[in-house]
């Protein structure tokens, strides 16, 4: 095939046909995923290339959303609003650019197995493969993953990177360190996942040399100090919101074991991956029957070493090791089969290695057992997607708010996680309050959550403004800013007299921190690509 690309574009639009028709349709997250899309492109339209303050979020009272969400999926989106002039409905504009994101996974992964195998119709075949794997369906139809759906199309190029870098040509570094980048921006728990699993296995299983080990550690240092603009803030940030939400009883790694039926929380869901680790399990031991019968060779090595890594994630997703998912960090990726995505990569690439003809016969029965232990959880997943699209061809307009994890630290939440964010108790509350009661008590909205606020007062008076508190904001004239209690508003006390100053959002030290390691990594990310091209 000349052309690949058209026929991975093909494939992208026809597998997410319905959301090109519809727009977005419901699911897990799509109430966030709308939300944010509006506001970050409004502001990168605006001339704010990092948007991170929500202001519409929480019925106005906004949110911090990005100082701790990657914004890899939305600069990506925004610059689908910049180029499309915003005439797309965000709802359209979101389903446009996540085809756009699936036919990139495709052409990265298109990009790795031609790497690897050098088989042009395998490559071909193995990306789309890879576009309509279950998981990657699943994330698109009943999740709504917009994050997780960029880390499938960024983790093929960091592995394709990181081959570079170990044959030591000279775009190899310069390669793995901004891919490794964008993984990091694009979904944390994944990149997290990639970081202790595919990453140092492939890097080892390629190598021992020293010197190629520090060139691919070099890579990736450089890489987190590219995303260290996101990666510090959002470390460092957390206990002001209610971090939490993301770590309750319901993200437990242990309640979502495939081989742990009676603890799970969601068996829906748990089917659908029950039949994915199933079919993908069986698929593995095939292709160890046909690894078998090939000759010793280094195609058999790198076979095997697929083999193995796929299978030991199916280990780890089961919850045979239980033990890997206490360890340090490793937790709050909150779902042991976000694994799938690796396990995906490795066996496409191992098909992608294995010479399918003369194989035996027990080969083929393994691969048909595979196949139908993956029409439950294809079920599935098409029947309710297809709930999805009648909803969503039925409703007016979806629902659209913010995720509670992003309201203040010490906020009093109330109701069930999604449906109510606990925003009843702030109905009513006006945009200025003051306390006592001033002569002149006014705010006036500026753009993107910011206040201009006027009081006169004959003695010092509290302010509280309708906007939930979080340490970047700032007050023009040097004024203190603390949380009301109970609602976690921000609040001033002005002295008597007239006071008159502007609620604007300033950038915490950390945040000035992270920009700076990031500015500094891409002068040196420069330098790298400068040399790499003068060794050219």
């Amino acid at each position: 095939m000349r052309h690949p690309a058209f026929v991975l574009a093909a494939a992208a639009v026809l597998l997410l046909l319905p959301t090109l028709v519809l727009g977005t349709l419901i699911s897990h997250s799509s109430p966030q995923n709308l939300t944010w899309a509006a506001q970050f492109a409004e502001q990168v339209r605006a001339g704010i290339l990092y948007p991170r303050w929500m202001p519409e979020s929480f019925d106005g009272l906004g949110s911090p959303a990005f100082y701790f969400y990657p914004p890899l999926p939305f600069w990506i989106d925004a610059l689908a609003s910049v180029v499309t002039a915003n005439a797309l409905l965000v709802s359209h504009r979101l389903a446009v650019t996540t085809t756009v994101i699936l036919f990139l996974s495709g052409l990265s992964m298109h990009a790795w197995l031609l790497r690897v195998s050098g088989k042009r119709t395998a490559a071909l075949v193995g990306a789309i493969a890879y576009m309509a794997a279950p998981y990657h369906l699943f994330d698109n139809y009943t999740r709504g993953a917009f994050a997780e759906t960029t880390a499938y199309a960024v983790l093929p190029v960091v592995m394709l990177a990181l081959r570079l870098t170990l044959e030591k040509t000279r775009w190899g570094l310069p390669l793995l360190a901004s891919a490794y980048a964008a993984l990091l921006l694009s979904h944390l728990p994944t990149a997290l996942l990639c970081s202790i699993t595919v990453i140092p296995a492939y890097v080892l299983f390629a190598t021992r040399a020293p010197a190629l080990l520090l060139r691919c550690a070099a890579g990736g240092a450089l890489a987190i100090g590219l995303a260290a603009i996101y990666l510090l803030p959002a470390m460092e940030l957390q206990p002001w919101i209610s971090a939490r939400e993301l770590w309750t009883s319901f993200y437990r790694a242990s309640n979502w074991f495939v081989m742990a039926p009676e603890r799970w929380v969601d068996p829906d869901t748990m089917r659908v991956i029950g039949s994915i680790v199933l079919a993908a399990a069986l698929l593995a031991a095939g292709l160890c029957f046909a690894l078998l019968q090939l000759p010793d060779g280094s195609g058999r090595r790198e076979l095997g070493f697929w083999l193995a890594l796929s299978l030991a994630c199916l280990i780890l997703i089961a919850g045979l090791l239980p033990w890997f998912w206490d360890l340090p960090l490793v937790g709050k990726v909150q779902f042991p089969w976000r694994l799938l995505m690796v396990v995906e990569f490795a066996l496409l690439t191992a098909l992608c290695l294995t010479p399918l003809a003369g194989l035996r016969r027990i080969v083929a029965y393994v691969f048909a057992a595979a196949g139908v232990a993956l029409v439950p959880g294809a079920v599935l997943i098409v029947t309710d997607a297809r709930a999805r699209i009648e909803f969503t061809w039925r409703a007016s307009g979806l629902d659209q708010h913010d995720v509670k994890e992003y309201q203040p630290a010490g906020y009093k939440l109330a109701g069930s996680r999604y449906a109510d964010l606990g925003l009843e108790q702030l109905k009513g509350t006006p945009v200025i309050s003051c306390s006592p009661p001033a002569r002149t008590c006014r705010a006036d909205n500026d753009p993107f959550g910011g206040l201009r606020v006027a009081v006169t007062a004959d003695q010092p008076t509290t302010v509280t403004l309708r906007r939930f508190f979080f340490p970047a904001w700032r007050l023009d004239a040097g004024l203190l800013l603390a949380a009301s209690e109970p609602l976690r508003l921000v609040s001033f006390t002005v002295p008597a007299g007239e006071t008159v100053t502007r609620l604007d959002r300033g950038a915490p030290p950390i945040e000035r921190w992270g920009l700076a390691i990031s500015g500094v990594s891409l002068l040196l990310l420069v330098a790298l690509v400068i040399r790499s091209s003068a060794r050219g």
